[in-house]
């Protein structure tokens, strides 16, 4: 054990959360389930995965709404610059409880790739899909 944790509320909310993609129409994804609209989005764009990805909210502390659009300008940057292709989406809370993260689902970014996009933005965790269309939460490194 490596003395880091995510608590089990937090891991339930990020289970149970809506992962939409904006598009024409919209896709919304949740973890574990096979989603055939992601699967075909890959194939479309050439590629064999994708990460779910947000800078808002830095290992679950709340910013505020400025501060948060300045780290989402600064991932959105950081991907530009890597040359990846990036659709617009957010994670919705099904509940309510919390407000909706701007995020990017990152074509051909890799579950390595997600470990650097959790480190440098300092997120507890991301969301993966492979061709297989499955979206999968992958933790921080710290919590592994």
């Amino acid at each position: 054990m490596n003395g880091f944790s995510i608590p089990d509320t937090t891991l339930a909310a990020y289970r149970a959360a809506i992962y939409r993609i904006h598009g024409e129409p919209p896709i919304d994804m949740k973890i574990g389930e096979k989603n055939a609209s992601v699967a075909a989005l890959l194939g479309r764009h050439g590629v064999g995965s994708a990460v779910f990805v947000t800078a808002f909210n830095p290992f679950g502390c709340e910013l505020s709404a400025e501060q948060n659009a300045a780290r989402q300008r600064a991932l959105e940057a950081h991907i530009a610059q890597a040359g990846w292709m990036a659709l617009a989406g957010e994670g919705l809370d099904p509940n309510n409880v919390w407000s909706a993260e701007a995020s990017l689902f990152v074509l051909g970014a890799t579950v390595l790739d997600a470990d650097d996009f959790m480190l440098a933005y300092e997120q507890n965790a991301v969301v993966v899909v492979g061709d297989d269309g499955v979206p999968r939460l992958r933790v921080h490194p710290r919590y592994r």
